[in-house]
């Protein structure tokens, strides 16, 4: 599996919301503070194509086995110095340079696959522009959203086709958008940084799909993790735009089983009782009852 990472602005990125990179001992990898404890989600599977991109907001594993070459997972993490408004800001979808041609190209061949040509008579803000052709609204959305972001100088990252999923419109527009703004809301509840410090609060986040037999996304998951709490979610392809993210409380192993992935690969200890902080009556366990 083949790492790559941007080089800009990492003493910004460390004192925000960035990137901090170092070497664990018993493996020589990279620490990566997007993801909770600096480790990454695992995959179970044969992922030596796979190819990690490290951005100032996200980290993404590409799939090498999938046609369209899509992330299996896209880590980030919200403090609230991070969140504004991001409704001005434009939404066109820019190819992402650290990743190598072969997957670039099929991640805009899947792209150009769900496009319309521009009719500038009749242009609408809620569709994506990629170069001189229009990506359907319908099926575009990202992983980690540009409104926990917009507030710092590197939130056109977002825009990345690395951090592209084939969101429905419903889903996109509903739970999954009130979910997202529920994280921000919470985070800007809380003082700036904890009382131990200069260290900021900060929410860890994982969110992908939900493979199907055929490789296509039968749903997508978002699990968030902050001072040891955690909330896992996970949405049908179908989920309609009315529907509560609270319903979609889902058991953290549900959703590893589903995907192969270890979420959580480090040594932290975990419990099921974030969700209530967002709204939620009562949280999933970690794994269902037996």
């Amino acid at each position: 599996m083949l790492m790559k990472k941007t080089s800009l602005g990492f003493a910004m990125s460390l004192a925000l919301i960035g990137l901090v990179l170092g070497v664990t001992a018993r493996a020589e990898q990279p620490l990566i503070a997007h993801c909770l404890e600096g480790v990454c989600p695992v995959w179970s599977g044969d992922d030596a194509g796979d190819e990690i991109v490290l951005r100032q907001l996200f980290a993404a594993q590409i799939d090498s086995q999938s046609e369209a070459q899509l992330p299996r997972w896209v880590a980030y993490r919200v403090v609230g110095a991070g969140v504004g408004v991001a409704s001005l800001l434009p939404r066109e979808w820019n190819a992402d340079e650290l990743v190598s041609s072969p997957r670039e190209i099929a991640l805009a061949a899947d792209a150009q696959s769900r496009i319309l040509q521009l009719d500038l008579s009749d242009s609408q803000d809620r569709d994506y522009r990629l170069t001189e052709v229009m990506l359907l609204a319908a099926e575009q959305g990202r992983l980690a959203p540009i409104t926990s972001f917009s507030a710092t100088p590197f939130w056109d990252e977002l825009n990345l086709l690395s951090n592209r999923a084939r969101l429905p419109s419903e889903l996109r527009l509903g739970p999954w958008s009130r979910l997202d703004q529920v994280f921000n809301e919470f985070m800007q509840s809380l003082p700036e940084t904890e009382s131990r410090g200069d260290i900021p609060h900060t929410l860890f986040v994982v969110s992908g799909p939900l493979p199907e037999e055929e490789g296509s996304a039968a749903g997508y998951f978002k699990v968030a993790v902050f001072d040891g709490r955690m909330a896992a979610f996970a949405f049908p392809q179908d989920t309609q735009i009315h529907k509560g993210f609270c319903d979609a409380q889902t058991p953290l192993s549900a959703i590893e089983q589903a995907t192969g992935l270890d979420l959580f690969a480090g040594d932290a200890e975990l419990t099921a009782e974030l969700a209530i902080e967002f709204g939620c009556s009562a949280s999933q366990p970690l794994a269902p009852q037996q």
